[in-house]
Formats: structure tokens, sequence, C-alpha cells
């Protein structure tokens, strides 16, 4: 099952507020570097299998 992409980016900025809010520097720089490495590898894996469906 395919969530609406609004739920991907809502929980994106989600997280991003959690890591500004609780985080130290150096986890901050971890933290935000993780998330968009994560949510970048979920799209590219969406947008492949896309194309051959």
């Amino acid at each position: 099952m395919k969530l609406p992409s609004f739920v991907y980016i809502l929980t994106f900025i989600i997280l991003f507020l959690v890591l500004v809010v609780f985080a130290d520097t150096f986890i901050f720089a971890l933290g935000t570097i993780g998330l968009v490495v994560t949510f970048a590898a979920n799209y590219k894996d969406q947008a492949h299998t896309a194309d051959h469906h």
C-alpha cells in the first residue's frame, strides 16, 4: 500500500523538528543526514517500482 506523498513530507518535517528541538549539534547533523538519505532512498525505490507497473 502506497501512502500519499504529503504523509512522507509531513513525517520528514516532524522528525526534523524533533531533531531541532531535542538534539545537540552532532546528533542534529548525523540525524539530518540520516533523514535525507532514508527519505531519498525511499523516494528512489518508489519511483523505480512505479516505472515498471
